[in-house]
């Protein structure tokens, strides 16, 4: 019996102490970042490759379990994307990140969550993949989610009721 299992391909990426994925289809260009060539730019958020100024997205301090996570001096990498608008945003990365086949039968819908977690607030699926007893998660980013919640967190005035 011939068993053909269905993989798709997606940029994974670590921050902080997560693993996350893009699809491959979502990702533009993944781009070596100096933050000293586009300092002044960068503190309003975006910065200039090539003729394009793109909008840079930073999760380490959602992302990071306590204190604020510095970016290591070397160089990090920009993951270039478009948000819904079509406008492209760069995913600011420590290491370069890999391509990974994933079976489509390891990605999971992750149940919703009131759970207050930034993770939580970007995600919508996961893929969970044991090798020789190490299991390791890689969490789907959802754009549309992650741009909200990146929105949604740089206004400090929007409460939640408990």
């Amino acid at each position: 019996m011939h068993d053909e299992s269905k993989e798709d391909k997606f940029i994974v990426f670590k921050i902080a102490d997560y693993l996350l994925g893009l699809p491959i289809s979502d990702v533009l260009k993944v781009v070596n970042y100096s933050p000293t060539e586009n300092g002044k730019l960068r503190t309003m958020g975006v910065v200039q490759i090539g003729r394009h100024m793109v909008k840079v997205l930073d999760f380490h301090q959602e992302l990071s379990s306590g204190g604020l996570a510095q970016l290591p001096s070397e160089q990090p990498f920009l993951l270039i994307t478009r948000d819904r608008e079509g406008e492209l945003c760069g995913i600011l990365v420590d290491e370069p990140p890999n391509l990974v086949e994933l079976p489509l039968e390891m990605i999971q819908s992750l149940p919703k969550s009131d759970h207050q977690s930034s993770i939580f607030q970007m995600v919508s699926h996961a893929a969970v993949i044991s090798q020789q007893e190490i299991t390791t998660t890689i969490f789907l980013l959802d754009m549309k989610r992650t741009l909200s919640t990146a929105i949604h967190n740089s206004h400090p005035l929007s409460l939640r009721s408990s």
